[in-house]
């Protein structure tokens, strides 16, 4: 089997995206091109097709003549992209329940202590990883190629928004405790249960960032 190695335009947007995330690069920021060939220490052409990619992502806005700057959401693109995301998550965990293998089970339940122990020594590099991968192998796990292909694209829009939310410790802790609901019900395979809780995880998310 061949091993695809990712492209340097794919490793340099995957670096901008975890600065978008980490909110280094905030939304309405214009991208000054020679600070970021300096940092990532790449040339403008892989640097503007990384653009690209993050273009299609729906993460940067490029227009002509002025460069590229970091997409910001409106109030109405926050309700709405979190109001899907809660339909699709909601879906993929019931699904989930039904259709997990044990193998994905154990590598969930594996993800959720990562997570945990992220949350313990208050690094939330490590927890935002951790509790995404865990969103992600939920979505997986439910065996739902069109949900994971709608899932993928709204999720990236709002990544930076879902990391924000644990800067504040109260919503930090709220959003550890939804976890542990969410993953103790779908490990009893209680679809309807990790459903529930799921589509209450994502609206507390959406009003925290509305508020």
């Amino acid at each position: 089997m061949a091993i695809h190695h990712p492209t340097l335009p794919a490793v340099v947007a995957d670096r901008l995206r975890q600065l978008i995330v980490n909110g280094t690069l905030r939304p309405g920021t214009w991208l000054n091109e020679r600070d970021l060939c300096d940092l990532l220490k790449v040339s403008r052409t892989p640097l503007r097709e990384a653009y690209r990619i993050l273009a299609s992502d729906g993460l940067l806005s490029i227009q002509p003549k002025r460069g590229a700057m970091v997409v910001e959401l409106s109030r109405e693109d926050i309700e709405n992209t979190f109001d899907v995301l809660s339909v699709l998550e909601g879906l993929a965990v019931r699904q989930a329940a039904q259709r997990a293998t044990e193998a994905e089970m154990a590598h969930i339940a594996d993800l959720h202590q990562r997570m945990l122990r992220g949350y313990e020594a208050r690094n939330i590099a490590a927890y935002f990883e951790a509790s995404m991968g865990t969103h992600i192998a939920i979505s997986r796990a439910a065996h739902n190629p069109a949900l994971v292909s709608s899932y993928d694209r709204l999720n990236l829009q709002v990544q930076a928004l879902r990391y924000k939310s644990n800067l504040d410790p109260d919503e930090w802790a709220s959003g550890v405790a939804d976890h542990e609901g969410i993953v103790q019900a779908l490990l009893a395979r209680d679809g309807e249960r990790a459903e529930q809780l799921m589509r209450a995880h994502l609206y507390s998310k959406k009003a925290y960032n509305l508020r």
